[in-house]
């Protein structure tokens, strides 16, 4: 697929994968197009670069010459240039087999999981880049310390974020792969917790060697299966284990050790204890490598979180932060950073719910996700180009965190209007955070803006 002279168009250019890959694409000479519904960074910075990347979809922008288009897990079947593409029996390539044909002409590592997926595979790019290994890469998020989130370096190594929404994880083959954790996600896909750890399940099946974060327990209970597996984690019974953690806001101190025998001290740049077990997949990715544990953990001192990954907005008085945890072990891991890197301050946390079927399925499960925040301001759903489904909204969510916590729980649909709540009720040493994955940045930045010049300012 990535031989010079050949000619792609990208359906959802925009998306920061497909974005990425498209990227990637053209460092190897291959001509590409795309189209989106609308403008962003992404559709911009590629149009720099050379691409032709048109607003909407239209059959026009299909031809018979294309020699495939390719097509994030988001594109329906109906659309209109998916359906020009079959007329003109143009190849429909889904986006991670294409991400699988690039992985096959390197050394490959994909770093798959439920959370966490994107700051590990930055911090193994990070790692690989450090110590001169030139790796190519493709991260599911922007990344200020690498200067981006895809790359095509010269070297052997290339690693990849493997997104498992679609089920199309089962189909990919690696050198090394990495299991986060594994959790309840993308129902509408899998259709039940079983089907989803399977379905990774089946994905480490598919490497030569495997990296495992055992603090989770579906993890846990795969890695043992597979005897060449490399484990991480607190536990005790991990091979590659931190001990001795230490918090103090941005920043997270721990012993590394091997097999029980302390290899050095780290110095991460992320709060939290879940970064320290991201840290850890990703150090043991980079031992089974073949880089020594001291050289990587130097090498992951000069890490830079990805952009929306408890991203620091503001710390003037007032604590601003978004990031985009959008389910509820990732907003609990993400309260619990705050509560150790910095007590006693008061958190009021906003929450845009995402999509419609994610919290039908796991609306009541947001309660108990919030218990360390004092506030909680929760907004209407971001619908993520679904449908709305009767009876499902945003107010489960916001009924969960009062039947099960002690914190107050505000629903304002508006984002204007929250901004407004906002602005009214914080003090001096509050700390402010906005969770999810839609367009919930936008109130966080702009609330930035007016703490930083004392006056509202356009995002």
């Amino acid at each position: 697929m990535n031989d010079a002279a050949k000619r792609y168009h990208f359906v959802g250019i925009g998306g920061i994968g497909m974005s990425g890959l498209a990227s990637v694409m053209m460092a190897d000479g291959v001509s590409v197009s795309g189209s989106d519904l609308r403008e962003n960074r992404e559709t911009e910075r590629l149009r720099e670069a050379g691409v032709v990347v048109r607003l909407g979809h239209d059959s026009g922008n299909v031809d018979r010459g294309l020699d495939g288009i390719i097509v994030s897990s988001a594109i329906p079947a109906d659309n209109v240039e998916v359906q020009a593409a079959r007329r003109y029996a143009v190849p429909v390539v889904p986006r991670v087999h294409a991400m699988a044909d690039l992985l096959r002409c390197k050394r490959s590592i994909g770093v798959a999981g439920t959370h966490g997926k994107s700051t590990t595979t930055a911090m193994l790019a990070t790692i690989l880049k450090r110590t001169g290994r030139e790796p190519s890469y493709l991260v599911g998020a922007e990344c200020p310390g690498l200067g981006g989130n895809a790359h095509r370096g010269r070297g052997a190594w290339f690693v990849s974020e493997i997104d498992e929404s679609d089920g199309l994880l089962v189909g990919i083959e690696t050198d090394v792969a990495v299991l986060t954790n594994v959790g309840r996600d993308h129902l509408n896909t899998y259709g039940s917790l079983h089907a989803i750890v399977r379905g990774f399940s089946d994905y480490m099946g598919n490497a030569k060697k495997t990296v495992w974060g055992i603090d989770d327990p579906h993890v846990r209970g795969l890695a043992f299966r597979f005897e060449s597996g490399f484990t991480t984690g607190l536990s005790r019974d991990a091979r590659l284990r931190a001990t001795n953690i230490q918090y103090d806001r941005l920043r997270t101190v721990f012993d590394l050790r091997l097999d029980g025998r302390l290899i050095c001290d780290v110095l991460l740049p992320a709060p939290g204890e879940h970064n320290v077990k991201n840290a850890l997949c990703a150090l043991g990715a980079a031992y089974v490598t073949g880089i020594d544990l001291d050289v990587a953990a130097r090498a992951l001192s000069s890490f830079w979180l990805p952009h929306r990954r408890f991203e620091l907005l503001e710390e003037n008085g007032v604590t601003v932060v978004d990031d985009y945890a959008h389910l509820p072990e990732e907003i609990d891991a993400t309260l619990a950073a705050i509560r150790t890197g910095w007590p006693r301050r008061r958190i009021l946390a906003v929450f845009q719910p995402h999509r419609y079927s994610r919290t039908q399925a796991l609306g009541p499960e947001f309660g108990r996700a919030f218990r360390r925040a004092d506030t909680v301001v929760v907004t209407s759903i971001y619908p993520a180009q679904e449908s709305p489904l009767p009876g499902v909204t945003a107010e489960v969510v916001a009924q969960a965190i009062v039947g099960q916590t002690d914190a107050d729980a505000i629903s304002i649909p508006s984002r204007a209007r929250v901004l407004d709540y906002l602005r009214t009720h914080i003090r001096t040493g509050d700390f402010i955070i906005s969770f999810g994955a839609g367009d919930i940045w936008t109130v966080t930045e702009e609330l930035a803006c007016f703490l930083k010049e004392g006056s509202f300012c356009t995002v």
